[in-house]
């Protein structure tokens, strides 16, 4: 009976390690697989949070890292390729494709847009793709909470109010929200909490 129970402890102490069910898939190779809920590969791997506190900075690391990948083989693939993955029900995206930053964003919110805090893109062509900057402005520094959205074309980009105000267009009352709120690039959860509402009417 005590081995059983050890057995047990052990099994639910290393699903809670690694943090995930390694039979399942867990890892999104496009954003179609994402919107659709339906991962199509396994990976073994750990899911390791950066630091208990949401810190953003210039140059900073995505706030989770992914660890002891098995077969090590495959750890460029998950760092590098793959589009995201889930850990307990929850999405996250890489950072890599957009931003060139080695790490997994947490996804906030899921519908026709989704949207996540994440790292300011390093590098002048990233930030042009990202619409950080425009067609002729050179790399600037950006800091602090820095929020995305994800297109229904499955295209990220950073969110902004003049972006939002934008995506939000067709809908007269948010519109109506959107310029009564003189939000600015920073206010990032209002940003998204009006993205939330948004996509409940889409739905």
């Amino acid at each position: 009976m005590k081995r059983v129970i050890s057995v047990t402890l052990f099994a639910v102490c290393l699903t809670t390690l690694f943090g995930q069910t390694f039979n399942d898939p867990n890892v999104y190779s496009n954003f179609n697989e994402y919107k659709n809920n339906a991962p199509s590969l396994t990976f073994d791997f750990q899911l390791k949070k950066r630091t208990g506190f949401n810190i953003f900075m210039t140059g900073g690391i995505a706030n989770y890292r992914i660890r002891r990948v098995n077969p090590q083989t495959e750890t460029e693939k998950i760092e590098k390729e793959v589009w995201g993955i889930r850990v307990n029900g929850v999405d996250y995206i890489n950072s890599y494709p957009y931003s060139k930053i080695l790490g997994y964003n947490k996804i906030e919110g899921k519908g026709y847009y989704s949207y996540f805090i994440g790292e300011p893109a390093r590098f002048e062509k990233e930030q042009r793709e990202l619409g950080i900057i425009g067609t002729n402005e050179s790399q600037i520094a950006v800091c602090c909470q820095t929020g995305y959205v994800i297109l229904p074309t499955g295209k990220v980009l950073h969110l902004n109010p003049v972006l939002l105000l934008d995506l939000c267009k067709d809908n007269e009352d948010i519109v109506k929200e959107i310029t009564k709120s003189n939000l600015r690039t920073e206010d990032v959860h209002e940003m998204f909490e009006i993205l939330r509402k948004y996509n409940l009417i889409k739905e």
